[in-house]
């Protein structure tokens, strides 16, 4: 058995100009991944990266767009492209749903006529109805 750290084990090694999506720790936002840039990584610890959201900004204006530094378990890449043949959603499978500019992670608990769903968004406990071009399957579900 391997007595070394996990953590020091895998570091996911991003670079500056490659698209990430974001997971944030601060209550209301668990669950939600928004889409961002790596600026550079931190020179005095090398698990933290300053990353610029696509769609926050820091602040009403809408002006100048939010840069955080962050852990890099923050971070994950962003999921490949969909696949061109339509997707068929059903109940009880666990997604993502594109809202308030982030991606939430929840599960169909209901599909409506029209090509909509209702999903039960994990972190803010929402049951919410989205069309389908605003869900994807949740990729990253088994880490």
């Amino acid at each position: 058995m391997s007595t070394s750290n996990p953590s020091s084990s895998w570091i996911a090694q991003f670079k500056p100009g490659e698209r990430v999506e974001v997971s944030s720790n601060d209550p209301g936002f668990r669950g939600s991944w928004f889409a961002g840039t790596v600026i550079r990584r931190e020179e005095n610890n090398p698990n933290r990266y300053v990353v610029e959201y696509d769609q926050l900004y820091e602040d009403e204006s809408g002006e100048k767009l939010l840069q955080e530094t962050l852990d890099w378990i923050q971070l994950r890449p962003p999921p490949p492209p969909p696949e061109k043949k339509k997707v068929q959603f059903k109940f009880g499978d666990e997604v993502e749903a594109f809202h308030s500019n982030g991606w939430w992670e929840g599960a169909i608990i209901a599909e409506h006529s029209g090509g909509k769903f209702a999903v039960f968004l994990r972190g803010s406990k929402e049951q919410i109805v989205f069309e389908e071009k605003d869900l994807r399957y949740d990729n990253f579900r088994e880490f």
